[in-house]
């Protein structure tokens, strides 16, 4: 089943009666997605786009590099 997301009245839904679209960009030239209609608002909808994964954030060093940090008068707490 597909997760669908209406951008006019931000609805979240899961529709298997989803419907192949074909269609021509300007840049892209031909192109096809599914749709699915809004059981609210019964405007066209597209699916709903997966989160990409992100990548691993650095831990925040504890320490500065440079031997002449003092204290709050660091840079990284300023």
């Amino acid at each position: 089943m597909a997760t669908f997301l209406c951008r006019e009245c931000n609805l979240v839904f899961e529709d298997n009666h989803r419907i192949k679209k074909e269609y021509h960009d300007y840049i892209f030239g031909p192109c096809q997605k599914y749709i699915a209609y809004c059981p609210e608002c019964k405007g066209e909808c597209s699916e709903k786009p997966e989160p990409k994964p992100g990548k691993a954030k650095k831990g925040l060093q504890t320490k500065c590099e440079t031997s002449a940090c003092q204290g709050p008068a660091c840079s990284r707490f300023q």
